[in-house]
């Protein structure tokens, strides 16, 4: 699902709001969700899990078309762990 498809279902959920304003919506969301992110360290959407900010380790990779070892400096990433409840439902739905 992409930013538009967002905004897109956004606008037709609510019918008083023009789709301009329905991708300005969007983008607000999105842009918060991200400076929470950089600031706490990490965020907890209720019933659809947690974004946190992980360090990944300096590690030793392989430059493919070379073959030779090749460093890898640690760096900051996110990571995504959905909600119980989101696990429930997909485990639900792969038994059914």
């Amino acid at each position: 699902m992409t930013r538009a498809d967002l905004a897109r279902k956004v606008y037709l959920v609510h019918g008083g709001m023009t789709y301009a304003t329905a991708q300005l919506v969007v983008e607000q969301v999105l842009d918060a969700m991200v400076e929470g992110i950089c600031n706490e360290g990490r965020l907890v959407v209720s019933g659809f899990g947690t974004f946190r900010v992980v360090k990944r380790k300096a590690r030793t990779g392989r430059d493919l078309s070379k073959g030779k070892p090749v460093s890898i400096p640690e760096r900051n990433t996110v990571v995504f762990v959905p909600s119980r409840q989101w696990t429930v439902v997909e485990n639900d739905e792969k038994r059914g």
